[in-house]
């Protein structure tokens, strides 16, 4: 067979793979968010599919609505400002790269619930990336 390119739907889920390759990848990468969140309790719901549903709630720090425009997208992270930044990063964290959201997000619909301390009521955030569209609800619990 001759080489060929790619259309850009499969390189862009070839790709995302380069940080999350199976579901077992992508919840480790939501626990590790979890875990440098704070989180002392971390529930895991995966399909018994394995493939339409993976939900990880956790008792974090939560991420601020004003965070949401960067929330996802690659490369960007809390944890480093600038590359130099690893030195002091290294030990303290387990994500640092600003891929794990971002490859979930290539590959599915990404959904997060949350509230931080200062929050009255939780917010969700929504995408998909075949469409990049962005929603934000305001969200009552029971």
């Amino acid at each position: 067979m001759s080489i060929k390119a790619l259309p850009a739907d499969a390189c862009r889920l070839l790709g995302s793979t380069s940080v999350i390759a199976t579901s077992i990848s992508l919840v480790k990468e939501l626990l590790d968010n979890a875990i440098d969140a704070g989180a002392t309790a971390i529930d895991v719901i995966v399909s018994p599919n394995t493939v339409d549903k993976i939900e990880v709630r956790d008792n974090g720090h939560g991420i601020s609505t004003a965070d949401f425009d960067a929330l996802g997208r690659r490369g960007h992270t809390s944890k480093l400002r600038q590359f130099d930044d690893l030195m002091t990063v290294g030990g303290t964290s387990l994500g640092f790269r600003g891929e794990g959201l971002a490859s979930a997000n290539t590959l599915g619909f990404v959904a997060i619930t949350t509230r931080t301390a200062e929050e009255a009521i939780a917010s969700k955030f929504r995408e998909a990336e075949s469409c990049r569209t962005r929603c934000l609800e305001d969200i009552v619990r029971d």
